[in-house]
């Protein structure tokens, strides 16, 4: 449920440009640093410069730390300690909703090393501290924004009080973890703030504006390494011998980061003058946001009643039940949409899960089937576990027909799952986008049938199409 539904806010404001959050799952959009930098305004107007004097004194502390079992040291991680920030609604959950997996003190220790090789290599303050993530593996988008938003986690309180105040929300005192950095302990104090309970969770809820989110930081390696192509072509091929852009790691990127800190500084430059921008809530081009208001209206209008399953059949039946009013709404309701770009083309895999997701979760609910999403099995996340019990179980796999490594997913990645989860049975909904993924599809039935009947696994094909469809005006 969004945050404006779930509190009944029904006339926003042109001041309203927070994030809507969807308060029972984690939106995978992240907060860009950068984008709070050339972004200013109030509660938000110093925010660069917090941060900014944050990592300053990260670095200062880093200087005079002799060894990694000594009291600096430990002070410094404690420093580093960003826990992930349910409040915010946003990063990757998988199946635990709103909690994801957070930034311990492994995590603290990632950034603590990024720092001291920021210092052997001769960089003693960043005006941007997403430049660690240039030089130092593991360091991701997820990490960075949980980085700013314990930082700012007051200014993050204000501008949500803000909101309330406009909205005559009643907010209540609950407690926040890392309200305040005292800069002069180095420490991390937390508190109780004025904030709405989030119902799903029990945490309070942390309003973000939308210009702050994007998928991926402004700054981060993939951009760094399109730059150095664009710009410094020549001396790539010369100087490190690399033919062609693609096919490069992270590892090898940071490698040449390191060795080439002007090509960082001008990067950063080029970067700062050029206009960063946000996530577009609005196309939603990953299919990340959509997808919720769209399939809750869905299964609203359309409830089915599933009959309780008393065995594997019934279980099985009632989940055939779910996958085809996915299928339905994607094929007869206009879903296909949402699994297409406006330019287009098709959306990720991802769009074609969270749509599922929303289809199915509800009916889940109404009916005690317990749905899992990204659930690990022991040899990798499967998309989707039901189970009803403990022996009514299945895994479900959304795939794209236009994917490359389609065929690896059916007839090998599914059944290590299930055999990993030690579950019989699975389903793997195809999605086509266009009469080309039909015919690379061949005879997937037969297929599927011959690797069940080899290995006594119980797959079953459902193909979904999304190729475009005329309205009905137009037939």
């Amino acid at each position: 449920m969004l945050f404006s539904c779930t509190f009944d806010i029904v006339q926003p404001t042109d001041q309203d440009t927070w994030f809507d959050p969807i308060l029972d799952h984690d939106t995978p959009l992240f907060i860009d640093p950068f984008l709070i930098f050339s972004n200013p305004f109030p509660p938000f107007d110093k925010a660069h410069g917090k941060i900014v004097h944050f990592f300053d004194q990260a670095f200062q502390l880093a200087a005079k730390t002799v060894s990694p079992s000594g009291v600096r040291y430990r002070k410094l991680l404690e420093m580093l300690l960003f826990p992930e920030v349910p409040e915010l609604c946003l990063g990757y959950s998988g199946p635990r909703g709103t909690d994801g997996s957070g930034s311990g003190r492994g995590f603290s220790k990632v950034i603590a090393d990024g720092i001291f090789e920021s210092i052997r290599a001769g960089i003693i303050h960043v005006e941007h501290f997403e430049e660690i993530g240039l030089l130092h593996e593991g360091i991701g988008c997820d990490r960075i924004s949980d980085a700013v938003a314990n930082i700012l986690k007051r200014e993050l309180v204000d501008y949500t009080r803000q909101v309330c105040e406009r909205h005559n929300l009643h907010p209540q005192s609950l407690p926040v973890r890392n309200l305040n950095f005292n800069t002069d302990t180095l420490r991390w104090e937390s508190a109780k703030a004025e904030l709405p309970r989030n119902p799903y969770s029990g945490h309070p809820v942390l309003l973000v504006p939308e210009r702050f989110l994007r998928e991926l930081p402004t700054i981060n390696p993939d951009d760094f390494w399109g730059y150095l192509w664009d710009n410094e072509n020549e001396r790539l091929r010369d100087d490190f011998g690399y033919e062609v852009k693609s096919h490069v790691n992270k590892h090898e990127i940071i490698k040449i980061a390191t060795a080439n800190l002007d090509w960082v500084q001008d990067y950063t430059g080029y970067v700062e003058n050029r206009q960063a921008q946000p996530y577009d809530l609005d196309q939603d081009p990953g299919g990340l946001y959509q997808w919720h208001q769209a399939s809750l209206q869905f299964v609203t209008a359309n409830p089915i009643h599933l009959i309780q399953p008393t065995n594997l059949k019934g279980f099985l039946s009632a989940l055939e039940t779910l996958v085809a009013q996915y299928k339905h709404y994607v094929e007869q309701e206009g879903g296909w949409r949402l699994l297409w770009n406006d330019d287009q083309t098709p959306k990720r895999e991802t769009a074609g899960q969270l749509l599922f997701h929303g289809i199915v979760k509800h009916y889940c609910r109404a009916n005690d089937v317990d749905l899992s999403r990204e659930v690990e099995t022991g040899r990798g996340p499967v998309d989707f576990k039901f189970s009803h019990g403990y022996y009514n179980r299945a895994l479900l796999e959304v795939k794209l027909a236009n994917n490359s490594r389609f065929w690896n997913g059916i007839l090998r990645q599914t059944p290590t799952y299930l055999d990993a989860a030690e579950v019989s049975h699975g389903f793997v909904v195809v999605i086509a986008h266009s009469q080309r993924d039909f015919d690379r599809l061949g005879d997937i039935h037969e297929a599927i049938r011959a690797r069940n009947e080899r290995l006594s696994w119980h797959i079953r094909p459902i193909i979904v199409d999304a190729t475009p469809k005329p309205s009905a005006s137009k037939l």
